[in-house]
C-alpha cells in the first residue's frame, strides 16, 4: 500500500474511532461504529498522533428535571453546549490516550448553570526497554450517590442525585521477559479517589470521602518454560484508607499469596485453577461488621480453560474465598467476523470508591492494545482500531455509583455485540452483589444499543435499559449503630425503633427502565442535525422512590 493510502486509512479510521468512542458518553454506553470504506490491513507507523472532536449545541425540554415523585415534578427548558473529543499519541517510548465529554448547560426556568463531565485519560511510558515502565491514569465524572439514586437518560436530570468524583493512579513497575519466555514483574500502584460529597444522598453524604490506596504486586510467570504446563506465582499487598474526615473512617490491609496454573490435557483443553492465602485486617466501622478470621485464610478455585478454536477462549472456575463460594470466569468468543460475545465473573473485597481506581487496570490494558498496533510496524485494520476505541470508552460509562463502606463484592457480566455494514447493535447485562455488613445492595442491569444507517445522510439510533436495585438494611444494626444511618443520637425526638424500621422499609427495591430513540441527518460534510426523545420510569413498592420523566432534544453537531 502506498504512503498516500496509508495516510488516508489511518487518519480517517482512527479519527472516527476516537469520535465514536467519546460519543459513548453522550448516549450513556459504549457506541458502535462502522467503517464505510473497504477494510484492508494497513501498516501503522511507530510514531503516531491522531485525534477526533465534535461540538454539539442543543435545546431540550424535561417534564421532571429533578426526577421528583408524583406531585413533585418540575419541568424546565435546557440549553446546552457539549464538547466530545479524544486523541492518541504513540512513540517507541510512550503511548497516551484521552477520551471524554464535557457539557455546559443552562436551565432556563431554574436559572441554574450546570457542568457535567466524563473524561478519562491514561498513558504508559517505557523508561528502559524490557526493564522499567511507568503508567498513569486519571478520570473525572459525575456519578450517582448510592445505588438507589435517581437517574435518567437526560444527563441534566436529578442533579442532586450525583456528585463529582475525581481519581488518578500512578504506577511504576519493573518487567523483564527472559529468553525462555518466562517473565518477572514488580509493581507499585498509588491510587487516590476524591469524592465531593455534595449530592442529596441523605446519610450517604455523611460517609462519602476520599480514598487512598497503596498496592504492591510481585509476580513470576513461567510462560513457555514448561511444555504442557503454565503457572504464575504472585504476592499482593494493599493498604486502603477512606473517610478519615467523617463519621465513618475505614481502614483495611490485605496481603495475599497466590499460585495459579494451567495444565494442558490436549492442545485445546486444560485444567486450571489457583490456591492461595489471604490475610485481611479491618479497622474503623468495617471491623464492627466483619470478622477478620473469616475473611482471612486459604482460598482456592478449580476448573478448566478451553480454546476450541482461534476465536474462542473459555475459563470457568469454582472456588471459595472470603468465607463463601464463588465463580471466577472469563469467556470470549468471536462467533463470526461480525458477532462477538464476552462474559466474566469474580469476587473481591474492597471499598466501592477504591473500585473506581481498580478500573484503571482495564483502561491501561486498552491503551496497550493501541500501542501494540501502532508500534514496530504492527498490522491492524481501521475497523479493529475503532473497536478498541469503543472498548476504552465503555470503561468510562455505565451505572457508576458511590457509596460508603467496605465489603465483599460479587460481580458478573455478559455482553453480545454485532457489527454489520449498515447496522450495529450491542446487548449487555451486569450483576453486582455488595455486602457491606450493615447493609447489602444487589443490582442487575440490562442495556441495549442499536444504530442503523438508513441512507447516505440519515442515521437512526435507539437505546434501552433496565436496572433493578435491592437494598437490604437490618433494623437491629441501625438501632445498635444509629450514627451509621445519619441519625442524631442527641435529638430528643429520636425514636430508634420506629425511625430505624422506617428507614429499612424506605430502602427496598427499585426498578428503573427507559430508553432513547433518535435520528441524525448530515446537513453538510461535517455538520449534522439531530432530534431525540428520552423516557425514564422508576417503580417501587415504596411510592416515594418512584418517578417518571419525558425529555426531548434537538440540536446540531459539528465534527472536526
Amino acid at each position: 500500500m502506498t504512503n498516500k493510502n496509508f495516510q488516508r486509512y489511518s487518519r480517517s479510521g482512527l479519527k472516527r474511532a476516537l469520535y465514536v468512542g467519546v460519543s459513548a458518553g453522550v448516549l450513556g454506553s459504549a457506541a458502535l461504529a462502522q467503517v464505510t470504506q473497504s477494510d484492508p490491513p494497513v501498516k501503522l507507523q511507530t510514531d503516531y498522533f491522531g485525534y477526533g472532536a465534535s461540538v454539539t449545541a442543543r435545546v431540550g425540554y424535561s417534564d421532571n428535571i429533578n426526577l421528583g415523585s408524583e406531585g413533585q415534578e418540575d419541568d424546565d427548558i435546557i440549553l446546552s453546549t457539549s464538547f466530545s473529543g479524544g486523541l492518541i499519541t504513540s512513540t517507541n517510548r510512550f503511548t497516551g490516550l484521552v477520551l471524554g465529554d464535557l457539557d455546559f448547560s443552562f436551565l432556563a426556568d431554574d436559572g441554574d448553570f450546570r457542568v457535567n463531565q466524563n473524561v478519562g485519560g491514561t498513558g504508559t511510558a517505557t523508561i528502559a526497554e524490557n526493564w522499567l515502565y511507568f503508567d498513569v491514569s486519571g478520570q473525572t465524572s459525575r456519578q450517582l450517590v448510592g445505588d438507589n439514586a435517581r437517574f435518567s437518560g437526560n444527563l441534566n436530570a436529578g442533579r442532586g442525585e450525583r456528585t463529582d468524583v475525581h481519581s488518578f493512579s500512578l504506577s511504576p513497575y519493573v518487567y523483564h521477559q527472559f529468553a525462555d519466555q518466562s517473565s518477572a514483574s514488580l509493581r507499585y500502584r498509588f491510587s487516590q479517589v476524591f469524592v465531593d460529597g455534595d449530592g442529596d444522598g441523605g446519610f450517604l453524604d455523611l460517609g462519602l470521602d476520599d480514598s487512598t490506596s497503596h498496592e504492591a504486586i510481585a509476580q513470576y510467570s513461567s510462560g513457555g518454560l514448561l511444555n504442557r504446563a503454565r503457572f504464575v506465582l504472585s504476592a499482593y499487598g494493599n493498604s486502603t484508607e477512606q473517610g478519615e474526615d467523617n463519621f465513618f473512617p475505614i481502614e483495611y490491609q490485605q496481603g495475599s499469596f497466590t499460585g495459579q496454573g494451567e495444565f494442558a490435557l490436549t492442545p485445546r483443553f486444560s485444567l486450571s485453577g489457583a490456591v492461595g492465602y489471604d490475610e485481611v485486617d479491618t479497622d474503623g466501622i468495617a471491623s464492627l461488621f466483619f470478622d477478620d478470621d473469616e475473611l482471612s485464610g486459604v482460598f482456592w478455585r478449580a476448573g478448566f480453560t478451553a480454546r476450541p478454536n482461534r476465536r474462542a477462549r473459555v475459563r470457568i472456575e469454582y472456588g471459595q474465598r472470603y468465607d463463601d463460594d464463588f465463580i471466577d470466569a472469563d469467556v470470549s468468543y468471536q462467533i463470526t467476523q461480525r458477532l462477538n460475545f464476552r462474559a466474566g465473573a469474580n469476587r473481591t473485597f474492597q471499598t466501592r470508591t477504591r473500585n473506581i481506581s481498580g478500573r484503571f487496570q482495564e483502561v491501561q490494558t486498552q491503551t496497550l492494545l493501541f500501542a501494540d498496533q501502532l508500534r514496530e510496524g504492527g498490522e491492524a485494520s481501521p475497523r479493529s482500531v475503532i473497536n478498541n476505541a469503543n472498548q476504552f470508552a465503555s470503561t468510562l460509562t455505565g451505572f457508576n455509583a458511590q457509596t460508603i463502606g467496605v465489603g465483599v463484592i460479587n460481580q458478573a457480566f455478559v455482553a453480545l455485540s454485532g457489527r454489520y455494514d449498515r447496522s450495529n447493535w450491542a446487548l449487555s447485562g451486569a450483576y453486582i452483589d455488595s455486602d457491606f455488613g450493615f447493609r447489602e445492595i444487589e443490582s442487575f442491569d440490562i442495556t441495549g444499543n442499536f444504530n442503523r444507517r438508513l441512507s447516505r445522510r440519515l442515521n437512526g439510533y435507539a437505546r434501552a435499559f433496565y436496572r433493578r436495585a435491592d437494598t437490604t438494611v437490618d433494623p437491629e444494626v441501625c438501632i445498635a449503630n444509629p450514627q451509621l444511618f445519619g441519625f442524631d443520637v442527641s435529638d430528643p425526638d429520636l425514636d430508634l425503633d420506629t425511625d430505624c424500621m422506617a428507614f429499612a422499609d424506605g430502602t427496598g427495591v427499585t426498578n428503573t427502565l427507559g430508553g432513547t430513540v433518535g435520528a441524525s441527518y448530515r446537513v453538510y460534510e461535517n455538520v449534522s442535525a439531530f432530534g431525540e426523545y428520552t423516557y425514564t420510569n422508576r417503580f417501587s413498592p415504596v411510592e416515594a422512590l418512584e418517578f417518571e420523566e419525558n425529555a426531548v432534544f434537538i440540536g446540531l453537531t459539528l465534527d472536526f
